[in-house]
């Protein structure tokens, strides 16, 4: 079951393509997403909280907050997550998602930078071929 927080104002259509980026996003990547929509006091510090707060399953974990109301964004990644989700990639994934923010596409939003992390965490395939 996908872990996706009720966000004020969603629809139960919308959480569902929620939890069906994020079950997609932790299959294609090994690690653990997290969404959540609301209020986000404390701003970067409550969304590190939040991330601490997952025990020993931080570390493989990345969230991604949204605070509607103070139109804030957070990608915050654990220790192993961070490894393969490089700042550069979160940047471009804030961007997409921050894009379709300002045309008033929250979820839709969230789905493209689940999408655009997902494609850059994707666990790659080692093929080895025996040459003789």
């Amino acid at each position: 079951m996908a872990r996706v927080p009720p966000g004020d104002g969603l629809t139960d259509a919308q959480r569902a393509r929620l939890a069906h980026a994020v079950e997609t996003a932790d299959g294609a990547t090994g690690l653990s997403f997290l969404v959540r929509v609301g209020v986000l006091d404390g701003g970067r510090a409550a969304a590190e909280a939040l991330l601490a707060a997952r025990g020993a399953d931080a570390a493989r974990t990345v969230l991604v907050a949204v605070d509607p109301p103070a139109r804030a964004l957070e990608i915050v990644t654990g220790s192993t997550a961070s490894t393969v989700l490089d700042d550069r990639t979160c940047a471009l994934a804030s961007l997409t998602m921050t894009t379709s923010f300002a045309a008033g596409d929250l979820v839709g939003g969230l789905c493209r930078g689940l999408q655009v992390l997902t494609d850059h965490g994707r666990a790659v395939a080692h093929r080895h071929l025996d040459t003789l």
